[in-house]
């Protein structure tokens, strides 16, 4: 019969040599040692699975290697596959440029069955330079830290206004996640090529009975050139992905607040608009850099070539981005 374990530690992985062994070694150090790895490549071109296959005999049977079918550019597809094998009571994605600190999947198990918490989410997280030692303390949200474990309201309006506010960050990577409850609303994350996070948490701030904010500062995040911008394609291909996300992102939430009851009552149909525009705002913000950096005529071609084919009938949502893109991305 197959083990249980407390926690799950998934990790998706590519192309990512040079980062994977510290990673994984950060994991061989945790002072809780009931938990298990998956860690997934998806489909890297370099040594990332070989040192990923070296390093599992360090965990004695508790460390699997899986593999995509094809390269799927961001890390929820890899998360998915590896949600279906997991085993422990608990989740975490650990992102495998990324650590995490000795102590931390102890602290948060002993929190999360001390609560009865559905999702553990921390405010804050250390953050360093690729190439230094230099750690400081970050938030991407706003509002007062709690001092101690703190239940969230059980109110879904507020949590919604809250998280318009920005005052819930939607990094999966700062949550521990009830694998249970993740299993029951079945909740998955998109195929998105990036921000794949943001509806997945938007989802859980929804649907979580316990939603429990820490002070635990457990996640060091490191950030380098591997971002979507630092990435060589074109600008036309750098349009084309920003659009994909904001309307493959808008469609996965209107199905999503389509089916929840919450939504169907005249009173939250404000909440539910403001929830998609609130989407489209943020990843706007991708749109004023792109609109200040090429030509208007080039703008314009993309626009015409690019925008309307992809949002086809999708009348409002073009709209709206037509008329963000004149005013250079503000609304």
């Amino acid at each position: 019969m197959a083990k249980n374990f407390s926690v799950t530690v998934i990790v998706p992985m590519y192309n990512v040599e040079r980062y994977i062994e510290p990673c994984l070694r950060s994991l061989l150090n945790q002072t809780l040692k009931d938990f298990e790895v998956i860690a997934v490549d998806d489909c890297s071109t370099d040594g990332s699975a070989a040192v990923a296959k070296k390093m599992a005999a360090m965990f004695g049977g508790r460390m699997s290697l899986l593999k995509t079918k094809k390269n799927n550019g961001a890390p929820g597809v890899p998360r998915n596959l590896a949600l279906k094998s997991a085993r422990g009571k608990y989740i975490l994605f650990l992102d495998s440029d990324d650590l995490l600190t000795p102590t931390a999947l102890e602290e948060l198990y002993s929190i999360a069955e001390s609560t009865g918490a559905d999702v553990l989410h921390a405010e804050q997280f250390y953050a360093f330079e690729d190439g230094s030692d230099q750690k400081r303390i970050h938030s991407w949200e706003k509002g007062q830290c709690v001092e101690a474990p703190t239940l969230e309201t059980a109110d879904v309006g507020r949590r919604i206004d809250d998280f318009c506010a920005r005052k819930y960050n939607w990094s999966s990577c700062l949550k521990f996640f009830r694998r249970e409850f993740l299993s029951k609303n079945k909740l998955e994350f998109p195929s998105l090529p990036y921000s794949e996070d943001m509806p997945f948490c938007f989802k859980c701030v929804c649907l979580a009975a316990n939603y429990v904010r820490v002070p635990t500062i457990f996640y060091e995040c490191r950030y380098r050139a591997g971002s979507l911008q630092h990435r060589s394609v074109t600008s036309e291909q750098l349009i084309k992905i920003y659009l994909t996300v904001i309307v493959e992102g808008v469609q996965v939430l209107d199905r999503f607040m389509s089916a929840l009851p919450f939504f169907a009552d005249v009173e939250n149909h404000g909440r539910r608009y403001r929830a998609l525009d609130f989407f489209i705002r943020e990843h706007m913000s991708y749109f004023d850099e792109m609109y200040q950096k090429y030509p208007p005529e080039l703008i314009d071609i993309l626009n015409r070539e690019t925008l309307a084919p992809m949002l086809g009938k999708n009348a409002p949502l073009m709209s709206y981005l037509f008329n963000a893109a004149k005013l250079g991305g503000r609304q």
